[in-house]
């Protein structure tokens, strides 16, 4: 073109669009035709195409508590809820129809006007102003071709499908489809998921500007972000407001109200992604119940599963271990509270209670293979002498060091209690009162390790039909905790002592209902129809004489005891335990609605030189000595079970009992009549029966043959004397406990 040309083109008063127009506008018409035509001649070719029965979005999981409160949900990077949308503010719809497709209850799923208007302000602009899609057909493209790319055979497709689509479903009902299924940004299909993501509101709480500005982004929702766009999503809110008001749907002056002020959406972050309510329990609840149950349509069929969790105890639990470990550096925690029936009300599985990485990372309240639990242990060991008809008026030497000679415990080994404390002869209850380490061991000698590995094993801890499965092997060392278990398995089997020795399965999910709102699957009892109730498995671990007999001698650890820091006013019957060198700290109690058991310790370390002579991996310990990268006081004290451990249960407990009433542990319909006077055991010997070597407690699952319990290097307050038994020596993964 020559430069007279240009200069012509430019000042012959004519705009581009309009050149443009003159120049091919011609084509339009033949476009129309040609597009039209095609349809025809294809119509019949394409009459096959089969438009699926039932049409069933995908959608996310959600997960409620107890009492109907959302707690979270399952989704891979994309969130969908299904909801009513007839149950919407009518300016919902009307803005998005106004905006996408404004003849809308006018045509039979493509509309030719619409198309020749959208090819119109194309050529006209010189660039693509409008789609011309319908939103039936929209709805096809993106919910049942699935099919991005922009080919005529796939318009082809689109356009038959939409006709058949508005022949099969009512404008409401296809309305309904696509306002459920359309993208709106951030990861976020359908309009729920938008005004949870948008506004952290419920759709049907939308008010007129949040609802025109996530109709105004629908047609490139991450371009009109408020955080990063803040100018172009107010044009697209108000471009709506004015469409609503041309069209009739709302008036002027609501138009110019919704148009004032900025956009207040939340801010677009992967917070979502990195922070999620009772993390551990989601994470716990998906990875060992729901995903091997439901694999991916956990997270793409809209499943709603109501749980026994009860939000507001969880909150509890946080706040109790929160308030009570409140520092950076302190032990990790770990919290599990259930019922009778083994319905979990509470589950803190680490300190960092909302951060989805930590929950991804180690469970400390149910991940195996858990910690020594100390003494914790020993009402086991008590159980199982009842179930022989001993009484707990029995009475032992409570005299340390003892050494133990009794075949069954051989060879020999030495028992210390704790910083070496002499007790004259007590009897059982005494011993169980004051936790006194050398009558345990001197009672299961009698009773004869395998009976007590065996009650052991009916309480759960062989970990039958899991892939931790293992056998309780019968160790003397039994009677002091040196098995590994985990907070879970704690809960539960105390929950057998609190349920007469029904021990209960572990429940964390009530009911499931599908996308429909019908129920799949219920685990506990519930008042309306489920197409699968599941019954519990409930195996009688005990006698519930010998529990009640149990729970009576636990009482008194609470009421002047080791446990006294648990005393809530009210029945309590627990167990303190602490092992050796103060790596791990636990108590475990319950009243007769409620069980609960708090631990606490250190993550596992690598090992270094200075630290351990060794190479291998260790657990910090929870008390003052020489090497302070090793021992960690934690608030300048030692630790034992009856100090952090019992309080964060009694600020929990006595938070969430105040509203159960108080009732005492049922009494035991008789006693145990056998009464043992032990005589004394001899005296333990100067020097270990190995000697040059510290004999300590192997891994949980093959302990060594003659576990020797060692005494604790620092004594704890005199009011809370711990339980101490030696940690295993075996390496682990690091991060585990």
């Amino acid at each position: 073109m020559s430069p007279m040309l240009r200069r012509r083109s430019r000042t012959d008063g004519r705009s581009p669009g309009l050149r443009r127009l003159i120049r091919y506008g011609w084509l339009l018409p033949v476009g129309v035709f040609v597009i039209a035509g095609s349809i025809l001649v294809v119509t019949y070719a394409f009459a096959s195409i089969p438009l699926p029965k039932d049409i069933h979005p995908d959608a996310s999981a959600e997960v409620f508590d107890r009492n109907g409160h959302l707690i979270g949900t399952y989704s891979n990077a994309e969130r969908r809820f299904l909801i009513d949308t007839t149950k919407l503010p009518h300016y919902v719809a009307e803005g998005v129809i106004a905006s996408e497709d404004r003849n809308y209850f006018n045509h039979g799923g493509i509309d030719l006007k619409g198309i020749i208007r959208a090819a119109w302000a194309d050529l006209t602009h010189g660039q693509v102003q409008q789609g011309g899609s319908t939103i039936a057909q929209q709805y096809v493209k993106n919910a049942i071709l699935q099919d991005p790319e922009r080919t005529l055979l796939r318009k082809i497709k689109e356009a038959i499908l939409a006709i058949k689509l508005e022949h099969r479903y009512s404008k409401e009902q296809i309305l309904g489809f696509y306002l459920n299924t359309i993208y709106f940004g951030r990861g976020a299909y359908g309009i729920e998921a938008a005004a949870r993501t948008y506004f952290n509101e419920h759709a049907s709480k939308l008010s007129l500007t949040q609802a025109a500005f996530l109709a105004g982004i629908i047609p490139a929702p991450e371009s009109y972000q408020p955080d990063d766009n803040p100018k172009g999503a107010r044009i697209r809110r108000d471009h709506v407001l004015e469409l609503m008001v041309q069209q009739g749907y709302i008036s002027r002056a609501r138009a110019d109200k919704a148009e004032h002020g900025p956009i207040k959406a939340a801010k677009a972050s992967s917070e979502l992604a990195r922070h999620q309510e009772a993390a551990y329990f989601m994470e716990w609840l998906r990875k060992d119940f729901l995903y091997p149950e439901y694999g991916s349509c956990l997270y793409t069929c809209g499943l709603k599963i109501y749980t026994t969790l009860d939000l507001t105890m969880q909150h509890a639990a946080e706040d109790a271990v929160s308030s009570t470990l409140p520092e950076k550096t302190d032990p990790q925690a770990a919290l599990v509270s259930m019922t009778p029936t083994g319905e979990v009300r509470a589950f803190v599985g680490g300190r960092y209670f909302d951060s989805v990485k930590a929950a991804r990372g180690f469970d400390y309240a149910s991940d195996y293979p858990g910690r020594q639990a100390g003494s914790a242990f020993k009402p086991f060991t008590l159980l199982t002498a009842i179930e022989q008809g001993i009484s707990t008026q029995s009475r032992f030497s409570g005299r340390s060091p003892v050494t133990i000679t009794d075949p069954a415990c051989s060879p020999p080994y030495v028992v210390n209690n704790f910083a070496g404390e002499q007790y004259g002869t007590i009897t059982l209850d005494e011993a169980t009162t004051n936790s006194v380490n050398t009558v345990f061991a001197q009672l299961i000698a009698q009773l004869g390790p395998d009976k007590v590995a065996a009650t052991i094993a009916k309480f759960g801890f062989d970990r039958k039909g899991t892939a931790a499965e293992r056998e309780v092997t019968p160790y003397c060392s039994l009677a002091l905790g040196s098995l590994d278990v985990t907070p879970m398995e704690m809960a539960r089997a105390y929950s057998g002592f609190d349920a007469q020795g029904k021990l209960p399965p572990v429940t964390p999910i009530a009911y499931i209902k599908n996308s429909d709102g019908d129920c799949v699957k219920a685990f506990v009892s519930v008042k309306f129809d489920c197409k699968d109730e599941v019954k519990p498995s409930i195996s009688q671990a005990a006698d519930a004489n010998s529990t009640e007999v149990l729970s009576q001698t636990l009482t008194h650890v609470v009421q002047g005891g080791t446990a006294t820091a648990a005393n809530i006013g009210r029945p309590v019957a627990g167990k303190t335990g602490t092992t050796q060198n103060h790596q791990n700290a636990w108590f475990a109690g319950y009243i007769p609605q409620l069980t609960t058991v708090v631990w606490m310790g250190y993550p596992i370390e690598a090992g270094a030189d200075k630290k351990m002579g060794t190479g291998d991996d260790f657990i910090p310990q929870m008390q003052y000595c020489s090497d302070t990268s090793l021992c960690r006081p934690v608030h300048g004290q030692t630790v034992v079970g009856g100090l952090f451990p019992a309080q964060i249960w009694a600020k929990y407990m006595s938070t969430v009992a105040a509203t159960m009433p108080i009732v005492p542990f049922p009494l035991p319909t008789s006693q145990p009549t056998k009464v043992i006077n032990s005589v004394a055991p001899p005296v333990a010997p100067s020097q270990s029966p190995h000697p040059g070597k510290t004999v300590t407690p192997g891994p949980t699952i093959a302990p060594p043959p003659s576990p020797h319990p060692t005494p604790s290097q620092t004594p704890a307050p005199a009011s809370s004397p711990p339980n101490v038994i030696p940690t295993p020596t075996a390496k682990r993964r690091k991060g585990e406990p």
